[in-house]
């Protein structure tokens, strides 16, 4: 028989609704995650295309050089996606091939946009803080 009394505990309920701060900047560590996977690895699937893809990515540009260069620049979902369905099942994008090409091409542009977003919050931070610019 033991003459301890029982402890109490202070229980707090739990809750989803955590109240941010307005320094709170962990709210935007999703945004900056996918932003930087979608800088990332659209160029690695590009580079392995190149590397490995028995010249998927030179034939599917008709041997152009530059287009791909750009793309892997400005467009990497798309430039991604077109030797993809090119390669897939003929030497062309028909189809449905194009639904792909598309959705490529939205996500590219929605990772310019989510970009643009981040870095003008960024801004926008640093001017309320009063940094120099």
């Amino acid at each position: 028989m033991s003459s301890h009394a029982p402890m109490s505990f202070n229980r707090t309920p739990l809750s989803a609704n955590v109240p941010s701060t307005p320094g709170d900047d962990s709210t935007h560590w999703f945004g900056w995650f996918w932003f930087v996977s979608s800088q990332i690895w659209p160029r690695v699937f590009i580079l392995a295309f190149w590397i490995f893809g028995h010249g998927w990515v030179r034939d599917s540009f008709d041997g152009h050089w530059a287009i791909p260069i750009v793309g892997f620049f400005v467009a990497p979902y798309t430039t991604m996606t077109w030797p993809l369905m090119w390669g897939l099942t003929s030497n062309g994008v028909h189809g449905l091939e194009w639904v792909a090409i598309g959705v490529a091409a939205l996500l590219d542009l929605a990772t310019w946009i989510e970009g643009g977003q981040l870095i003008g919050g960024l801004v926008a931070d640093a001017r309320r803080r009063g940094s120099p610019r």
